[in-house]
């Protein structure tokens, strides 16, 4: 018992989203609720590893849609792509031994108890595995590897290693959590405009070109006059109780005008009831308003990562100052690095 609470505990605070990184989709109910949380693996993660696998990449599939695949192989014969196979670990088929540096786990998705085992599997990144007690029953785990019909038994081919763990002995560290993430080069995104007062178009986008990037930009001098209005520029609702590690908002931006204006009329705003109340956040990361040069900021949210919390870049003008605000390259979720192997 204290075993699968410390697995279900695990996997609550270090693995937090599930996304099929390619065209196929693990179900929702991979995992299935007996005593595990449901298997959520940070996409971030799996993206990160992509770039350090040597071979082929692959989709991100459950065990149950690999054993289908290893079934629909020729007898005897190994799959050419690569695949990311996210399951729980339900048993060790041979005793772990140091000298060989790899240990057979049998992995299911527990919704449907298809299983397969994964032959001698190495630890994180290839690395040899070290102690039995880095590969445990009750473990979330996704290995990258080769699907193979051995003979009429799918199994995930020698040569897999693990990507990710629940485990902490496994040496497994998820990427950052990112909860939003908005370069505003093409668009908008999932973020919304909301026009407090005035009904003028005050936020606009500029799309990225050869010479420049995209970003949004307030500005309520409108046709050579300036109009008094008030414009918030809103994301959409995060979660930041999955920011186990920290969670912080970074952006940059610059503005153009009156700097003794500046603390009045652009604020950061945050809100952790849907938008009813919002509060200032405190931001010390800005130009002098003289000039375009972007500003790379960072507010720390430590105070807000146990709630659910929308952001709000909000403009405001009077009937004879407007600034001109630009905002670029808005990533809120855990610190960027908190993923590097100790």
């Amino acid at each position: 018992m204290t075993k699968l609470l410390r697995h279900t505990l695990l996997l609550s605070a270090a693995i937090v989203m599930l996304a099929a990184c390619e065209e196929r989709a693990i179900s929702s109910d991979t995992l299935g609720t007996g005593g595990i949380e449901q298997g959520r693996v940070a996409y971030d993660t799996i993206k990160n590893m992509r770039d350090l696998d040597p071979g082929p990449k692959g989709d991100t599939i459950d065990v149950a849609e690999a054993v289908r695949l290893g079934l629909e192989l020729p007898s005897g014969s190994t799959s050419s792509k690569y695949y990311y196979v996210l399951g729980c670990v339900k048993g060790i088929s041979t005793p772990f031994d140091a000298s060989y540096g790899n240990i057979t786990p049998i992995i299911t998705n527990k919704a449907n108890n298809r299983q397969m085992q994964c032959y001698r599997l190495k630890g994180f990144k290839g690395a040899d595995f070290t102690s039995a007690e880095q590969l445990l029953v009750g473990d979330v785990i996704v290995v990258y590897g080769q699907i193979q019909n051995r003979y009429g038994v799918p199994q995930i081919t020698q040569g897999g290693y693990l990507v990710m763990s629940t485990n902490p002995e496994a040496g497994c560290i998820p990427a950052p959590v990112v909860q939003a993430e908005e370069s505003f080069n093409e668009g908008i995104g999932a973020f919304a405009i909301v026009n407090k007062s005035g009904t003028a178009d005050i936020w606009k986008h500029t799309p990225q070109d050869d010479d420049i990037m995209g970003f949004m930009i307030a500005d309520a001098n409108i046709g050579g006059a300036v109009v008094e209005a008030e414009s918030w520029l809103v994301s959409p609702n995060m979660d930041l109780t999955r920011c186990t590690r920290g969670a912080q908002i970074t952006f940059m931006h610059n503005f153009r005008g009156d700097a003794s204006q500046r603390a009045e009329m652009l604020r950061i705003m945050i809100s952790t009831d849907g938008g009813s109340n919002w509060k200032e956040l405190p931001c010390s990361d800005w130009n002098d308003g003289t000039n375009g040069k972007w500003v790379n900021a960072l507010i720390d949210l430590e105070d807000y990562k146990a709630q659910q919390v929308q952001i709000a870049f909000a403009y405001k003008s009077s009937a004879t100052t407007a600034l001109k605000w630009r905002i670029q390259n808005v990533r809120v979720g855990e610190p960027e690095g908190v993923d590097d192997p100790q």
